[in-house]
């Protein structure tokens, strides 16, 4: 049985938890339809079973020492059995929300897998708790899954997630983690995160969501600069501009040329981005942009990438280390937060040569700050924002994801242009 301690990102996570009941709803919840004459309910349960009983880290949970510590166990001892359910598609609808309840972390592993049966369907249901659980380790669930149903034999990873937690731990203090802690507090040091939300003690509400559609037929320029550039290099480009549009949009609304917000960035990197290895190695990081409207598209695409690139430098210094040694309070500790993700993350599942895309279920209620993700899909980019209506309007939402979008457009064109001159309105 491999026991180990959790990094500064798992633990930032398990603040998150009720520490009475042990429950934790930082969680990402999606689901599978495929009809019912392509796959069985019992054959596609059968997959995700042995799936479950290859992988040891499909079991991963929290067990709590004699002296209180929490740690990451990946035990078999801890079952993880697919539920098997029969109902009708009605049925199925009025129940999604209840497939998104929290995780409790002491009594069930980090992944819950459940298959639904109905008159015209097959539906996989799976949760994933973000404790254990990346959106990487999320495709190579359903990759497993594919494989398993193709015919294609899966083996079990080995113990690198509890290699790297240990490899983090041993990290702190050393030099190059004083030089991050150096560079990353000098910049930080009395600036809170940008945020646009109404003051209140509960931000307890509803979730409110936002979804704006940039279709390619409007990007045709999308090449900066056309034939110089590989599909790699247009990606990453695209995420620099993304995050500029969302910065100029942030800063906008909040009525500041100053932007602070967070992102995430995979630990798993170069030779160690593995698609075998299932774990959580997100890391949350702080940008700090400059939208001053006198500066021109270059110039904000230039800062803006530099600034994604610095924070690569300082991944070694983890943001829970940052809020302590800048001594933030924990109510202060909540951040504006934007991602760009591919176009394939867990958004299809392969079975027998077709693809079948995957939905979202949603906790009812969230205590969410400003979040969008950009996704790049084959009908475009779509800029999805949600928050929770205690601290935001819909009108809110909907203008931030429409100004990124839009703004995301604007710096594709004229370089040369100034920030002021392509201004939208709210």
């Amino acid at each position: 049985m491999n026991i180990y301690p959790l990094n500064s990102t798992q633990e930032d996570m398990l603040r998150e938890s009720n520490m009475e009941t042990m429950e934790n709803g930082f969680q990402v919840t999606v689901f599978f339809e495929v009809p019912a004459k392509r796959l069985s309910a019992d054959d596609m349960a059968a997959a995700c079973q042995k799936f479950l009983d290859t992988n040891h880290y499909a079991h991963v949970h929290l067990v709590r020492q004699e002296d209180g510590q929490f740690m990451i166990s990946e035990s078999k001892d801890m079952p993880n059995n697919v539920h098997l359910y029969k109902m009708t598609h009605k049925e199925w609808e009025a129940l999604q929300s209840e497939f998104a309840r929290p995780f409790k972390l002491l009594e069930e592993p980090g992944v819950r897998v459940n298959v639904i049966e109905t008159e015209q369907q097959t539906i996989m249901c799976n949760s994933y708790c973000h404790i254990f659980f990346d959106g990487i380790s999320m495709k190579l669930f359903v990759s497993g899954i594919s494989n398993i149903l193709n015919g294609i034999p899966i083996e079990d990873q080995d113990d690198i997630a509890a290699v790297w937690n240990r490899e983090e731990i041993e990290s702190y203090g050393s030099e190059a983690y004083q030089r991050a802690k150096q560079v990353v507090c000098e910049k930080f040091k009395g600036h809170k995160y940008t945020d646009i939300c109404r003051q209140t003690d509960n931000p307890w509400g509803q979730t409110l969501y936002a979804c704006y559609l940039l279709d390619y037929d409007r990007m045709k320029h999308i090449r900066l600069n056309a034939g110089a550039m590989s599909e790699e290099q247009q990606h990453t480009m695209m995420t620099t501009i993304c995050v500029a549009a969302y910065a100029m949009a942030l800063g906008q609304m909040a009525g500041t040329t100053d932007v602070v917000f967070m992102t995430t960035n995979h630990g798993r990197l170069d030779k160690r981005l593995r698609g075998n290895v299932m774990g959580c190695f997100l890391k949350s990081l702080s940008l700090r942009i400059d939208v001053n409207p006198e500066q021109s598209v270059a110039e904000l695409i230039s800062q803006t990438r530099t600034t994604l690139f610095g924070t690569m430098r300082t991944l070694i210094y983890p943001w829970l280390h940052q809020m302590r040694d800048l001594q933030v309070p924990p109510e202060e500790q909540v951040g504006t937060e934007m991602n760009v993700s591919g176009t394939g993350i867990y958004e299809y599942v392969d079975i027998h040569g077709i693809d079948y895309p995957c939905a979202h279920i949603e906790m009812p209620e969230s205590e969410a700050h400003l979040f969008l993700v950009v996704q790049i899909r084959e009908e475009g980019l779509t800029f999805n924002v949600e928050g929770s209506e205690a601290l935001y309007t819909q009108e809110q939402l909907d203008t931030m994801a429409r100004l990124s979008g839009e703004y995301t457009l604007q710096l594709i064109g004229d370089q040369s242009k100034k920030l002021k001159d392509i201004r939208m309105k709210e």
